[in-house]
């Protein structure tokens, strides 16, 4: 068992450095370039010149008995 326990302890600190290895090679080649085309190339989601407001017009409540018994 006590072989078992030591190799169980080795594989712990090598799965933790390997998975910082690994994450840091994966946010370095895929998220980064990915976020500066995406801010490149991209088009803005919230592009406020095109729209005077952003406020949606809804109709009022039903505010009757049988309304408030069917809100959704």
């Amino acid at each position: 068992m006590l072989l078992w326990d030591a190799w169980k302890a080795y594989a712990h600190r090598a799965a933790s450095y390997q998975t910082r290895v690994l994450l840091t090679i994966v946010y370095l080649l895929v998220l980064g370039p990915g976020a500066v085309l995406g801010r490149l190339f991209g088009a803005r989601l919230l592009d406020l010149e095109r729209a005077s407001s952003s406020w949606t017009e809804r109709a009022p409540p039903d505010r009757t008995l049988d309304g408030l018994r069917r809100q959704f």
